[in-house]
């Protein structure tokens, strides 16, 4: 049976939650294919890593793969490049896959592309949707900002595709309530790797939490968001507010437009769609074009001027 491939990534030892939405999404693709189509992850990590078995719990929270590679190397106990890519490729002389598919965090779409040209395969980012038809892998993409959208239509030609999924596309589905949960089988590698062989040019010397102003905001738990109704100088009181709660900053294209904010900070129909666990809008006045990007949200608070 020929599988689909949900490359885990890791955050400081835990998978983040951005992982569950793409492993729902790859298995919409599996069971639209049931009889000839499974879903698997893979996992990078190093040997003996005392995290593991909690982040395989936590990543499968929501959807259980049949089964799960885990690749093991001392080069991947941190993030790099040539690390993840040498284990990828590895793992695909073992076995052929369908479709690889990651999320299109900064880690995600920096190997992804690099494996794709290494090989020869095709690949496709930043996905919104995807799915196999025969011989084709055909996608949904956001271009412009979000003002446009493209479908395109990517022949395998018996070759693995590769494939970035949009983070907050979809959100974080609900966990399973199911008592009598499964659990996927496990095939472990020792690669057999030289760590010459990784060529690690890079070297991790600390992780730096980033300003609440420059969190990434499909990646955002809590989000604090500021409007026409707070002001050019109000955006210094949502920043301090952001900070307390831990929370990124965002904005209504009013804000944006009038320059009280970056562009990268809006969200909505032509700016950014989000899925935070906390969103709480300041000064917003609703309008569809905001509203539209917060509908993966589970909880917002709205404040009125």
């Amino acid at each position: 049976m020929a599988e689909l491939w949900v490359v885990l990534q890791e955050q400081e030892g835990l998978p983040p939650e951005y992982n569950q939405e793409v492993l729902a999404e790859a298995q919409e693709v599996a069971v639209q294919h049931a009889e000839r189509l499974q879903l698997c992850a893979v996992q990078l990590r190093a040997p003996f890593s005392p995290s593991a078995e909690a982040s395989i719990e936590e990543a499968f929270r929501t959807v259980i793969p049949e089964r799960l590679y885990v690749l093991q190397h001392p080069a991947l106990e941190r993030y790099t490049t040539e690390g993840y890519v040498a284990a990828l490729r590895w793992l695909l002389r073992e076995r052929t896959p369908v479709l690889i598919v990651t999320s299109a965090t900064a880690n995600g779409q920096d190997w992804a592309p690099r494996l794709a040209a290494q090989l020869g395969l095709p690949f496709v980012a930043r996905c919104l949707r995807f799915s196999l038809e025969q011989d084709a892998l055909s996608s949904l993409r956001a271009l412009y900002g979000g003002r446009a959208y493209v479908q395109t239509r990517t022949r395998l030609q018996r070759q693995p595709a590769l494939v970035t999924f949009a983070p907050g596309t979809r959100g974080t589905p609900p966990a399973s309530r199911s008592q009598a949960r499964r659990w996927p089988e496990i095939i472990t590698y020792e690669l057999p790797l030289p760590i010459e062989e990784f060529s690690l040019r890079l070297q991790s010397l600390a992780i730096e939490a980033p300003a609440a102003e420059e969190v990434e905001l499909e990646a955002a738990e809590k989000i604090v968001a500021g409007g026409r109704g707070v002001g050019r100088e109000g955006f210094a009181e949502i920043a301090t507010f952001a900070r307390l709660l831990g929370a990124a900053v965002g904005a209504s294209r009013v804000a944006t437009d009038r320059g009280w904010v970056e562009p990268e900070r809006q969200i909505g129909a032509t700016g950014k769609s989000v899925s935070p666990r906390l969103y709480i809008a300041c000064g917003i006045s609703g309008a569809a074009q905001h509203t539209s990007g917060i509908r993966e949200a589970q909880t917002i608070i709205a404040i009125n001027p």
